[in-house]
């Protein structure tokens, strides 16, 4: 019973070690990791990014913003305005079927490159949340359109 705390901890803490598989490829081989070193893998572990985000406006008056893409949508969330140019700028670190984006609500489907940025433009004209997915919505974000 004096050790149930310690393996509670280890028991945290390889559980935010292992990478889950997606989109129904459990033993496929399909998904590829990209290598990194152990240094790499240490910093990464500290690394925290938050699962609400927000759109910023840059120079060119377009509403922007990265979306990271590895075991799912980092932010998850995303808040933007209603009525000014969206640009969604998707990081795709990993392979598999997250290389493709939709946004059913707004008619959107967008192929994704691997280890690449690729920007999904439109400007939200209705106010709401609206799911965004991979094709087989597996993997699942948010877009929170306010006035």
């Amino acid at each position: 019973m004096k050790y149930l705390p310690i393996i509670i901890l280890i028991v945290l803490f390889m559980g935010n070690t292992f990478a889950v598989a997606q989109c129904g490829m459990h033993s496929s081989g399909s998904h590829q990791q990209k290598k990194t070193s152990s240094h790499e893998q240490h910093s990464n572990q500290q690394q925290t990014i938050p699962s609400k985000g927000y759109a910023f406006i840059n120079d060119e008056g377009i509403q922007e913003a990265t979306i990271i893409i590895k075991d799912g949508y980092q932010p998850s969330t995303l808040i933007v305005k209603k009525n000014i140019p969206l640009r969604l700028n998707f990081d795709l670190q990993e392979d598999g079927c997250t290389g493709t984006v939709v946004f059913k609500d707004f008619h959107i489907k967008q192929e994704l490159e691997p280890y690449e940025l690729t920007s999904v433009e439109f400007t939200p004209a209705a106010s709401g949340s609206f799911t965004f997915a991979c094709p087989m919505n597996m993997i699942e974000g948010m877009l929170v359109v306010k006035e």
